[in-house]
């Protein structure tokens, strides 16, 4: 029998009970990455909104156009007003927050940051909750095998999507649970050995019939989300955790031990099987 979505929230707030401090910690680097993000979109827009207003309000003033020597619309033409937005575009699109090198580190921040959650479910208090645990996958161990699983799982999405939307989504899920698995996996015993699509077949296997649980539980947050965006991205910072350690309960729910236990035999036929 599996937990509810209402059971799983519950036992996440059991979990950080007495400890947001920590797992505010913990989640401090991705919420600020998401709140300066946020400050950023809002700033881009506003400026998009302020610089389209201006170009109306002189295209559409006869004084202007008839009484200066050269007129607003010269320099505030359709032209300038989009060369305008492209370089706000592009100097944002060129700092480090938006660059593939912060989407890799960010990745690696938000997996050891998962893991993290997974042992505060399982063990209690006697589990690590500090902000240090965030770069425990920049190691020597598992830094190779994490990218191998999401580089893979990356590039089958991909596929997915070029055929469809839905099937994309499903897939995504399918796969949600592939770092998981690894760890568990790692903790007991060699996996050199093994492919890193091994991981993902496992997990697909392990999400056949309970996607749409998982699916549901991310619709279930919405109202946080919303109340995170009120908040200008600052409500994250206790938000993330309890999405966090949520998801974490629900994997511990769905494989009950299983890859803790299990030997698992990589399979030949994983590219022609995703």
């Amino acid at each position: 029998m599996y937990k509810s979505s209402k059971e799983l929230k519950q036992q996440a707030r059991e979990s950080l009970r007495g400890r947001w401090k920590e797992a505010v910690a913990l989640n401090l680097i991705p919420s600020i990455i998401q709140i300066i993000s946020m400050l950023l979109v809002i700033g881009i827009t506003i400026f998009i909104g302020l610089m389209a207003t201006d170009n109306r309000d002189v295209v559409d003033s006869n004084y202007l156009s008839t009484q200066q020597e050269y007129t607003w619309e010269d320099e505030y033409d359709d032209d300038s007003f989009s060369s305008n937005v492209s370089e706000v575009f592009a100097s944002v699109t060129s700092i480090p927050f938006a660059s593939p090198i912060m989407s890799f580190v960010m990745t690696f921040l938000t997996i050891g940051i998962s893991f993290t959650f997974l042992d505060v479910i399982r063990k209690g208090k006697e589990a690590e909750l500090s902000f240090r645990q965030s770069f425990r996958l920049f190691n020597g161990h598992d830094f190779v095998p994490v990218l191998l699983i999401n580089v893979l799982t990356y590039i089958f999405r991909y596929l997915w999507l070029l055929l469809f939307i839905i099937p994309g989504i499903v897939k995504g899920y399918s796969y949600s649970q592939a770092n998981f698995i690894y760890k568990d996996l790692a903790a007991t015993r060699d996996t050199r050995s093994m492919g890193a699509t091994s991981f993902i077949t496992e997990s697909r296997d392990l999400m056949n019939g309970h996607k749409k649980r998982l699916f549901w539980l991310d619709v279930s947050f919405l109202g946080w989300y919303l109340l995170g965006l009120l908040t200008v991205g600052i409500g994250f910072l206790w938000i993330n955790p309890y999405i966090n350690a949520t998801k974490a309960a629900f994997y511990d729910d769905l494989s009950k031990g299983k890859f803790l236990e299990d030997v698992v035999e990589e399979d030949d036929e994983i590219w022609t099987n995703f």
